[in-house]
């Protein structure tokens, strides 16, 4: 019966986690996972990590250890069975495989960290309990680790962990905002997911400068402006005559359905009659696994109805966006507004550059997929409570769905200032006495 046993060899800081694999007398080899942990964290007797809770990550180590063993034992029945070699090398090369290792990793140096970081990130235990990220995780830190290796390149530098201080700080910030023309809200992300790769390194055990803790090395931010739609504007949407113009009638159909039910573009687009249940929309989130139940709103009813009871035609959330633009400048929703718009930032260069740039906009052009949710929550913002509105939307806590919807601590202290004011106006108010006639005379 083959057997594995993990343990570490010192009580370095950090020690490497080493395995021995057994199978009968025949094989009995010794590798090193290449995975890393402080001594305290680590049970070299029953071979496993302690859960201790400082350790944020103990639960992520103790499911990468977990699945290679379950990866090495399948791997050598399946090897066995047909006959096949198995030496050193077979259990070296099973190692690499699962970890995405090669023999010229430096987990000293940011980026062979920050890929190993990102490999390893369906193993990873989140807050919620839930093992593995969304695919769009995955994707930002691709593209944080690209725009490291551009700018790795252009210093002809090869970033250590213990390089990423605020000089880096202010060098990269640089370089995104200059070379890379990106807004400082782009900026301030990349800042985030690297300072997150940092932490996650230091929990490993490995060294990374103190400036990842000081309170200068944060996220940048800059005013963020979006736009929603006037109860008056969804009415003429709801109500204009697209019957010359099929596609756009098929999107104005997910649009109207968009704006009453919240949902995002993700969710909406793949709504069916089995998601109606008793005059209910029920589905659940692709991006949260929250489950949502939202009644039907009329204009809701009424789409469907002009359906034959059935959701519109499917398209893509791509042809949505492009779609709905057109469907308001139909509608002469033209009105000039303050927004973000993607223009060509390299106008001089053969190479189109596009980036988000703030101006004054025809509201038609800014129109895109977000405005649905952020229309639904801020037309009923303030006239249902706002769990009710979070339970729909899918934010967790009140500060995200605030910060969703673009309200501040001015705008809640004027609501409170308004509702005093008509506390204050109904005690103030006298009862009226009428007077009634008895129907008699006085003589």
């Amino acid at each position: 019966m083959a057997t594995i046993r993990f343990f570490t060899k010192r009580n370095n800081n950090p020690s490497t986690i080493y395995l021995r694999f057994k199978a009968g007398r025949k094989y009995d080899f010794t590798k090193s996972t290449s995975l890393l942990i402080d001594p305290k964290y680590w049970n070299n007797n029953k071979g496993s990590v302690k859960q201790i809770a400082e350790f944020n990550d103990k639960q992520k180590l103790q499911n990468d250890l977990n699945s290679l063993k379950t990866k090495i034992l399948n791997g050598f029945n399946g090897v066995y069975e047909a006959g096949g070699i198995i030496n050193p090398e077979w259990l070296q090369s099973i190692i690499q495989g699962h970890f995405n290792q090669n023999d010229n990793k430096d987990f000293n140096l940011f980026v062979d960290y920050a890929e190993y970081f990102k490999d390893n990130l369906n193993n990873k235990v989140l807050r919620n309990g839930r093992t593995g990220v969304k695919e769009n995780t995955l994707k930002r830190y691709v593209t944080i680790i690209n725009k490291i290796k551009e700018f790795e390149a252009q210093t002809k530098k090869r970033l250590r962990l213990i390089d990423i201080d605020l000089k880096f700080y202010k060098d990269f910030k640089d370089f995104l905002v200059n070379n890379q023309k990106l807004n400082l809200n782009t900026t301030g992300r990349y800042i985030v997911y690297i300072k997150t790769i940092c932490l996650d390194a230091k929990e490993y055990g490995l060294k990374i400068s103190q400036d990842i803790e000081k309170k200068e090395f944060r996220e940048t931010k800059e005013e963020t402006t979006f736009v929603t739609f006037t109860e008056n504007e969804i009415n003429k949407i709801f109500e204009h005559d697209f019957s010359n113009t099929p596609y756009l009638e098929n999107a104005r159909d997910w649009l109207i359905i968009g704006i009453w039910t919240g949902a995002r573009v993700s969710d909406l687009l793949s709504f069916t009659n089995e998601n109606i249940e008793n005059g209910f929309i029920e589905y659940t989130s692709v991006k949260t696994d929250q489950k949502i139940i939202i009644p039907l709103h009329h204009q809701v009813q009424e789409t469907l109805e002009k359906n034959n009871g059935q959701f519109p035609r499917k398209i893509t959330s791509q042809k949505f966006n492009d779609y709905i633009k057109a469907v308001c400048s139909e509608v002469k929703i033209n009105t000039p507004v303050k927004g973000s718009l993607k223009v060509n930032v390299t106008p001089d260069s053969k190479t189109k550059v596009f980036r988000k740039r703030q101006g004054v906009y025809k509201k038609s052009e800014l129109v895109s997929s977000h405005i649905c949710r952020r229309t639904f929550a801020t037309f009923h913002y303030g006239k249902l409570p706002t769990p009710v509105l979070m339970a729909i939307t899918g934010h967790t806590t009140e500060k995200m769905f605030l910060k969703y919807i673009g309200k501040t601590a001015k705008d809640n202290a004027e609501t409170l200032n308004e509702f005093w004011k008509v506390q204050q106006s109904k005690k103030e108010r006298k009862p009226q006495l009428d007077i009634i006639k008895t129907g008699t005379n006085n003589k």
